[in-house]
């Protein structure tokens, strides 16, 4: 399209009337665009920053498909108070040309269940509650508040004849953040949206999407309030001001967006960054910077998901490593304790169906359900040990048994120790480590057999009598070892002892 063109064309969308929508929109609330990994990362920081300084606007995140916000991460920020709004699945209902980084701003902005309206960009840090803006005198007078930029559109920009205005030098509009009452500035915002929409074409004039905002209000004449305070710089970050006092009030850090698993620069005069990197260990431990999306499954796999999650609680048990409480989420996360896992979900194969249990790109584990009802399998990677969901709520102690060990509660040990392997796989593996770990307890404390052989003679727990007579049974007998050990040295584990169908724990 020529110059003359696209001035007549611009020309022709400022005059078409644009009725505001009375019925669509109501109340204040926050709209952050945040799709993909990076982005995503940022806006976890700026949300959870809003919500530390005690603000309780409503929040919509927007994002550009299920290739940009997975179910885990669209779970994360609804445990954030945060609405998701994918922006294709508006476009079904509300046609639009081009969606892009920045024309997604202004279509988000015009799309919003709000009407009175706060963009910030994700990776925006407010100093403290911004909610107050709703309320400013300028903002209530104008209907728009806007925030300059370092950057100045100059008398030659080519722009201003294109628009049909005197061509003039000033400051830009910066859109980290921006305010709006959309009911008094509808034609508005639907003239930057139309701007927007042809980005190929003013993109080469206009640095994104900031200055069609500024563009669209001096062509329509558009009352706006721009903040009097000029914005201070930190390294990498534009901090915008308070409209009154001009105390920083935004740090956009466009220059250094977060990110989860990098390195982050230590900014000299940001505040509050020991908050904002607690904030990023917080995300660390629940995601691992993946788009993640389980893979095509059967009806019956996506029941079996269902019955899983209604469930929800399990203990996740990694033999002879370690067990931790998890929670199996309806959106495919891992809650709880996860671990080295973030993501969960029922995969079918020849052998049937499988609990997968996965993070940072690569499977961890797979459990099949056995005939008790409960999900086993083992590592696929180093140690290779057996693993386990149980239901339920997990054992009252979650301490590890070093440090009951170090309490000096062998009672209390031994209760806690069998009842996991009472829960366990009765296979030769978990029953070696079993033994192994009652040889290593007695030579810590000479009691613990005598107390064992008291537990295996007890009538009311044949269960568990059963489950120590075959531990026994392949314990080496004592013999004349060191004084007060109770166990020969060089006497072992007899691998004989187990045959591998092995210990029924319903005995």
């Amino acid at each position: 399209m020529s110059r003359s063109e696209l001035s007549a064309a611009l020309a022709e969308a400022a005059a078409t009337p644009d009725e505001f929508p009375e019925a669509r929109f109501d109340g204040r609330g926050i709209v952050i665009c945040a799709g993909g990994p990076r982005l995503f990362t940022c806006a976890w920081i700026c949300i959870g920053r809003l919500r530390q300084l005690g603000c309780t606007l409503p929040i919509e995140v927007w994002f550009l498909g299920s290739q940009e916000m997975s179910m885990p991460m669209r779970g994360l920020l609804t445990d954030l108070g945060v609405d998701m709004v994918d922006a294709f699945e508006v476009a079904r209902r509300h046609r639009v040309r081009r969606l892009g980084g920045w024309e997604l701003k202004p279509y988000a902005l015009r799309h919003s269940r709000f009407r009175e309206v706060l963009l910030l960009d994700a990776d925006n840090v407010p100093v403290r509650d911004p909610s107050d803006l709703f309320d400013h005198a300028a903002f209530r007078t104008t209907g728009a508040l806007f925030w300059p930029d370092l950057l100045r559109l100059s008398r030659s920009n080519p722009i201003w004849r294109l628009a049909g205005l005197e061509p003039r030098d000033c400051p830009s509009f910066e859109s980290g953040q921006l305010l709006l009452d959309k009911s008094r500035c509808w034609r508005a915002l639907g003239l930057a949206h139309w701007m927007n929409q042809r980005s190929d074409e003013f993109y080469r004039l206009l640095h994104g999407d900031k200055d069609t905002f500024l563009i669209a209000w001096l062509m329509l004449a558009q009352p706006h309030h721009l903040v009097a305070h000029p914005p201070k710089q930190l390294e990498a970050t534009l901090c915008q001001r308070d409209p009154s006092s001009g105390a920083v009030l935004f740090q956009h850090r466009n220059g250094a967006k977060w990110v989860l698993q990098g390195e982050n620069p230590v900014i000299e005069g940001f505040r509050f960054e020991a908050e904002c990197f607690a904030l990023l260990a917080a995300l660390g431990e629940r995601w691992d910077g993946n788009v993640f999306h389980p893979p095509a499954r059967s009806a019956a796999a996506i029941a079996i998901e269902r019955e899983l999650a209604q469930t929800r609680r399990f203990l996740y048990v990694r033999v002879t490593s370690d067990e931790r409480s998890i929670e199996l989420l309806p959106d495919h996360r891992l809650g709880g304790a996860p671990g080295e896992s973030f993501y969960w979900h029922v995969a079918e194969d020849a052998a049937g169906p499988a609990v997968v249990l996965s993070g940072n790109g690569a499977i961890h584990t797979r459990l099949r359900r056995a005939s008790d009802g409960t999900w086993r399998g083992k590592l696929l990677h180093p140690p290779y040990s057996p693993t386990a969901l149980l239901q339920g709520e997990p054992i009252a102690d979650p301490r590890p048994a070093a440090a009951v060990i170090a309490t000096g509660s062998l009672d209390e040990l031994l209760e806690r120790t069998l009842a996991h392997y009472e829960m366990l796989p009765g296979d030769g593996e978990t029953l070696r480590d079993f033994a192994g770990f009652l040889r290593t307890l007695a030579t810590l404390d000479p009691s613990a057999r005598e107390r064992l052989d008291a537990i295996a003679g007890n009538a009311a727990s044949p269960g568990r009598a059963r489950l120590l007579q075959v531990a026994f049974d392949g314990w080496s007998a004592p013999s004349d070892g060191p004084a007060g050990h109770g166990i020969a040295p060089g006497h072992g584990w007899n691998r004989h002892a187990f045959p591998l169908g092995g210990y029924d724990p319903a005995l």
